[in-house]
């Protein structure tokens, strides 16, 4: 595993950070992320986050519902075992439509939480590590990635003070 050593300039104010992540991406600094306990209007754009492909995602884990279920209907009600209720036909696709609904609702729920635990590499056993556990009540934190013998850290300390940081920490984590 690589490690890696950040400057974590913390903040008390979004509208700081915001402006300071602005100014660190123009000036070609490296910004790993910036962390805050509540999402930061247009920050996505500043980080040059992509768009999610939850909706993708999301669409074939309910297609796998929806074929699964008509699938298993179909076989059952045709070709297995077919019973003749009230002179409807065995292969009659509408009384299929609420377990075929039903099930590409659960099969795009259990997808959503697996896609979720993987991005987030969540695995049993594995602790989080959060970078600073002030983050999560009231502090917004931006990690700024150190590059050996390219980042000035006197001028980054500088300018993160300048900016309106309250504490400058440096902090050395695995990828």
């Amino acid at each position: 595993m690589d490690t890696n050593k950040v400057i974590l300039g913390i903040y008390n104010d979004p509208d700081h950070i915001y402006d300071t992540t602005k100014k660190l991406i123009h000036d070609g600094y490296r910004v790993r992320d910036v962390y805050s306990p509540f999402a930061i209007h247009g920050m996505d754009r500043v980080l040059g986050i992509k768009r999610s492909r939850l909706t993708v995602a999301a669409f074939c884990f309910a297609m796998t519902g929806i074929v699964l279920a008509l699938t298993l209907q179909s076989y059952a009600s045709y070709f297995d075992w077919q019973i003749n209720v009230g002179g409807k036909p065995s292969l009659h696709i509408p009384t299929y439509i609420p377990i075929t609904f039903e099930l590409a609702i659960l099969c795009t729920a259990f997808g959503m939480v697996g896609c979720f635990f993987a991005v987030n590499k969540m695995i049993w056993g594995k602790n989080a590590d959060i970078i600073d556990i002030r983050v999560t009540d009231d502090l917004f934190v931006v990690a700024i990635d150190v590059v050996p013998n390219k980042t000035d850290i006197t001028e980054l300390s500088s300018l993160l003070k300048n900016n309106g940081a309250i504490e400058i920490r440096e902090r050395e984590f695995e990828d």
